[in-house]
């Protein structure tokens, strides 16, 4: 039996279509961070996991010839929502980080040190006071429907902007000592039946149909994904987090 991870985002359909059906796989869904730890316990086989585990854990490989969910610009669904009344990313002093999102707390971190040169002070998860809130996911993608006038900065943009790369959010990442292509037969059919499917998935929504066509890069050069792994590798390795720990709340809230 194939142990599988995902994540419970409409993000992760077009990869994952048909995996619970399968006699051979047990699918399990968890938030990103829950994957990370569980994949670095041994429960998980493989799991459709945050790009920032092989960053910091090179036992656990990402399958760089295999589907990933990225972006080469706009993502949507990984925004930092701004304060009413702050014109700019540089003016936030206080940030809110979602405690699901290992790679969006690093990401949002290089992009505020590296391109506005700001680190602002953490406040717990759950804060309404902080200057700038960190969503992820569908919750992301919700709140950038229903209040399309709410200022954001979108990650994925950001870090193109300051990198000139995609931006490999996760890809099908392999517990210690597990090859992820070893179980590429059943991710590759896995994946072409969510890509054919997507208009179905987006349920003619524009909006979403939109997202999983143009914003969402399902499919890179292994060259593109290296070069993206090891330029965010570089920039979270020198860059200083100010006590931030990532994936612990109590961290995020001192």
């Amino acid at each position: 039996m194939l142990r599988v991870g995902s994540v419970p985002y409409q993000v992760a359909l077009p990869l994952t279509e048909g995996l619970a059906e399968d006699p051979g796989v047990q699918l399990f869904l968890a938030p990103p961070s829950e994957l990370v730890e569980r994949l670095t316990r041994g429960d998980l086989d493989v799991a459709l996991a945050s790009s920032i585990l092989t960053v910091e854990d090179p036992r656990c490989a990402l399958w760089r010839e295999g589907p990933v969910i990225a972006s080469a610009g706009p993502v949507r669904s990984v925004l930092l929502f701004l304060r009413q009344g702050l014109t700019d990313p540089s003016q936030i002093q206080t940030l809110a980080l979602d405690s699901d999102s290992r790679t969006g707390q690093a990401l949002t971190h290089i992009i505020l040190q590296d391109s506005y040169g700001i680190a602002p002070t953490l406040l717990p998860p759950d804060s309404q006071d902080a200057d700038a809130r960190l969503r992820i996911g569908d919750p992301a993608l919700a709140a950038a429907q229903d209040f399309p006038a709410e200022r954001t900065l979108d990650l994925g943009e950001a870090w193109q902007a300051l990198t000139g790369l995609p931006f490999v959010y996760a890809g099908w990442i392999g517990r210690p000592g597990f090859d992820p292509a070893r179980a590429s037969a059943v991710l590759v059919n896995a994946a072409e039946r969510g890509m054919a499917k997507r208009l179905e998935l987006a349920q003619e929504n524009p909006f979403l149909l939109r997202y999983f066509h143009e914003n969402i890069q399902y499919r890179l050069p292994a060259d593109r994904i290296q070069d993206s792994l090891e330029e965010f590798g570089k920039r979270w390795k020198k860059s200083d987090p100010s006590g931030l720990v990532l994936g612990n709340p109590e961290a995020q809230a001192r």
